[in-house]
């Protein structure tokens, strides 16, 4: 078998394991910890998949020159937009998922066993699709028969699960004051699936929380506050072993919100855009991201005309200070310019004469 084919077949295996040990610690009956692994494993077995399909595909999972394999959201966009190995919804799950690992490795949160059910069913579903589509292959036939399906009940409405979070939420802030933290810290996986269910948002923020908690207790209503997480919906189909779930993004919406710039008719609420909170990026901000220096940063953007794209540039003023603040889709357009193989050296030398006598003045 040519070395291509067996990493593959490894990093396989190594997928299946996890998702198995992670149905195994969801079922045990000791508490500590279990959620938290829960979803790194998880994480883990679709990281091992994606990467085991890229490489059949490709040929290929690190960057060129690089020293570590390819980032999970670096998969995501690879089976996504170029070699379509998932739809926009399981993309959707996958980065739903990669929001909860992100928060369960590097901070805390408070999640509900049905939350959790939700999320370990889904994955163990999707999971099992891929697996099928991909190599043909069911995760049935390398789970021992002794393990059970994670669970016979599932939640079949995922509003109502969803309402009923948002409602003890609610009764911790009618506490007090000082149960913010509390609130925050159940609100943090909700939020989580807010943010990642959007293709153009980065990850949850502590800043979002606290706003989420701010426009709650000043009266404003969650489908407002949360309207991705109200547009999400719950698939399950059959029950006992036969269960299958999935989320999908295309739940009527008790609220649907207009997109800045975009123009309110019927019933689209108008959401209010921070563009402080949008064009939160400074040129140093981009050049660090993608590994190159000021200068050379200020050609590309100079290349793509990215300063005269409103949805990517927008000089922000406050009082005399002036910010000339570049959004994520400029990020995003860049890195992939980076991606497809721009030539920055050829960029440079094009542009260059705008900025060699001006180095300390930024983009």
């Amino acid at each position: 078998m040519p070395k291509n084919k067996r990493d593959a077949a490894e990093l396989k295996r190594r997928a299946i394991d996890s998702l198995v040990l992670a149905i195994e610690i969801f079922n045990r009956p000791y508490e500590g910890g279990r959620v938290e692994a829960v979803l790194i494993l998880l994480h883990h077995a679709f990281e091992m998949l994606l990467k085991a399909t890229i490489q059949n595909r490709t040929g290929k999972i690190h960057e060129k020159g690089g020293k570590y394999t390819y980032s999970f959201a670096k998969c995501l966009k690879i089976a996504r937009n170029e070699v379509g190995l998932i739809s926009s919804d399981e993309k959707t799950a996958l980065s739903v998922l990669d929001a909860h690992r992100d928060t369960a490795v590097h901070y805390y949160q408070v999640m509900s066993e049905e939350l959790l059910y939700v999320q370990a069913q889904t994955a163990t579903t999707l999971f099992d699709t891929l697996l099928f589509k991909w190599f043909g292959e069911r995760l049935a036939d390398s789970v021992p028969d002794r393990v059970l399906p994670i669970s016979t009940r599932p939640p079949s409405d995922f509003r109502l699960l969803i309402d009923s979070e948002l409602s003890k939420i609610d009764q911790i802030l009618a506490d007090g004051q000082r149960k913010g933290t509390i609130a925050t810290a159940r609100l943090r996986p909700l939020v989580a699936m807010s943010s990642a269910s959007r293709d153009d948002v980065d990850r949850i923020s502590e800043q979002d929380l606290r706003d989420a908690v701010r426009r709650r207790r000043k009266g404003d209503e969650w489908t407002v506050i949360l309207p991705d997480v109200a547009r999400l919906r719950l698939d399950a189909i059959g029950d006992g072993a036969a269960i299958h779930v999935s989320i999908k993004k295309d739940a009527d919406a008790a609220v649907q919100v207009a997109r800045d710039g975009e123009p309110v008719e019927g019933t689209i609420m108008k959401q209010e855009i921070d563009i402080w909170q949008k064009y939160n990026l400074g040129r140093d901000d981009i050049a660090k991201k993608i590994g190159l220096t000021g200068p050379r940063t200020s050609a590309v953007i100079k290349e793509f005309g990215i300063q005269d794209d409103g949805d990517c540039f927008k000089v922000l003023r406050r009082k005399s200070s002036e910010f000339k603040g570049y959004s994520k889709k400029a990020l995003d357009l860049i890195r992939k310019a980076l991606d497809d193989g721009l030539d920055v050296d050829e960029v440079w030398k094009k542009h260059r004469h705008h900025f060699v006598a001006r180095r300390r003045r930024r983009a």
